[in-house]
């Protein structure tokens, strides 16, 4: 089944555990980067949260490199 053109329902499993180790990795690195620059554990998460949604809600490198 495609849900998108060149998007396929088999690789579903194999993104969801990219997003979850991707983030695993993300959020110690986000911690670090709001405590180096001075404004707190919080705002590092809440700016890797929203850099997070913005790339998911944009379908990250497909629709990226499909538009060049």
């Amino acid at each position: 089944m495609n849900f998108i053109n060149g998007l396929h329902c088999n690789d579903i499993r194999g993104d969801i555990y990219g997003g979850i180790t991707a983030g695993v990795v993300a959020l110690p690195l986000a911690l670090a980067f709001g405590v180096s620059s001075g404004v707190g554990p919080v705002a590092g998460h809440y700016g890797a949260s929203f850099v997070g949604l913005f790339g998911a809600l944009r379908l990250g490198q497909f629709i990226s490199c499909q538009s060049v």
